[in-house]
């Protein structure tokens, strides 16, 4: 088994996110569901997928989550309907072969701004995703809630900027 650096096709690793999401929280026994979330949930990193990538090795990824931003009070409900949201928007951007928004740190951190966003009791959560390369053949996704305040103010000043750049093109 090879452990070095590998490039893996984004479209392909949200695919194969959102797949493993999917057995882990829904397709599974609910039990051994919420003993995942509950393991995530108190900040341990927890077994998730394996990714061959043929002669170069496999990755092993951990899941984690980090619902510092959540407001409100989170439990397994909650976590799962953001989470079947954040998935149907990734679903959806793949099948329709849209942008998947992935924004880049300098740490290598990839982040996934496709949201799962949940209005309850008038109250916005918004859930996102990103892949952590942590060294050779290891690799974390963590799952986390962004602030919706900040969120939605983000987003109105990249569509007034969006608005205005195609604006001055027409002229």
């Amino acid at each position: 088994m090879s452990y070095q650096q590998v490039s893996l096709n984004p479209t392909l690793l949200l695919d194969a996110v959102s797949e493993n999401l999917n057995r882990h929280f829904f397709a599974d026994a609910r039990d051994s569901s919420k003993t995942l979330y509950k393991a995530i949930c108190a900040g341990k990193p927890a077994p998730f997928m394996r990714i061959d990538t043929g002669e170069a090795g496999e990755v092993f990824c951990e899941l984690s989550l980090d619902s510092s931003l959540y407001v409100g009070k989170l439990n397994f409900g909650k976590f799962r309907k953001t989470l079947a949201m954040m998935m149907l928007g990734i679903k959806t951007r793949i099948e329709n072969d849209q942008p998947l928004n992935a924004m880049t740190s300098q740490s290598g951190e990839i982040m996934f701004n496709i949201p799962g966003i949940v209005n309850e009791e008038n109250q916005t959560n918004i859930m996102v995703c990103s892949f952590t390369p942590m060294g050779p053949g290891l690799s974390t996704v963590k799952l986390m809630y962004l602030d919706p305040d900040q969120y939605e103010t983000a987003v109105k000043q990249a569509s007034e900027l969006a608005a205005s750049e195609k604006a001055s093109t027409k002229k």
